[in-house]
């Protein structure tokens, strides 16, 4: 008896070899890099590897290679790609806000970023912004551009911006940390995180004051 190939579930036609859905598509650097993305909010960070996201994509490490040079080459990129969204994400919520408006908007965006993509988020705080990587550096600091622009709006300019703007990350990063981690779950922490914000917001405001 002769043996008939296997179908494939779309419209019957005969699968070669039984493969995989997954392996049916062809490899491309994008297409390693998006899931990685996904592998990292499932899985996090520590469990992304080559073989393990080989395996998502059902084939098998040394097909990745062809790619991307090596598990630092995949990570990196993956951090420059949630630098860039990231920065394109707070540029669109602060379109045509400015001030108290503005500051609300981007905090709740980049709150909301983070519990949606944790993988994602673990990744965009792995590298110190002065580190050995010039390139992730310079994309670092240009992700608070934005912030630093709805700062202009009022009066803070130069160092005093820049500075205003990590202090106003450095109070977001902990308070979603405190979230994800579990230790305000018997808080409100939609009315505390609104507090928060809004007084962050007063004290750009009153930098200003008494100068020239």
């Amino acid at each position: 008896m002769t043996s008939q190939p296997e179908s494939d579930s779309a419209g019957g036609r005969p699968r070669a070899g039984g493969r995989t859905s997954a392996r049916s598509a062809k490899l491309s650097r994008d297409v390693i890099v998006n899931a990685a993305l996904t592998f990292l909010d499932r899985d996090g960070w520590d469990g992304l590897t080559i073989n393990a996201l080989a395996t998502q994509l059902g084939t098998k490490g040394p097909s990745l290679y062809n790619h991307v040079h090596s598990l630092d080459d995949l990570r990196r990129t993956v951090r420059m790609r949630v630098v860039d969204d990231i920065l394109q994400m707070l540029s669109a919520v602060g379109q045509g806000r400015t001030r108290d408006d503005a500051v609300m908007a981007m905090a709740s965006a980049y709150r909301s970023y983070a519990h949606h993509h944790p993988g994602r988020y673990s990744a965009f705080t792995r590298m110190p912004l002065g580190g050995d990587d010039p390139e992730y550096t310079a994309a670092s600091r240009a992700a608070a551009a934005p912030v630093i622009e709805v700062l202009a709006s009022y009066g803070l300019d130069g160092a005093a911006a820049f500075y205003a703007a990590l202090e106003f990350w450095a109070a977001l990063h902990g308070f979603v940390l405190l979230e994800m981690t579990g230790v305000m779950d018997e808080v409100d922490t939609d009315a505390v995180f609104s507090d928060m914000v809004l007084r962050l917001a007063t004290g750009m405001a009153h930098r200003t004051e008494g100068q020239s």
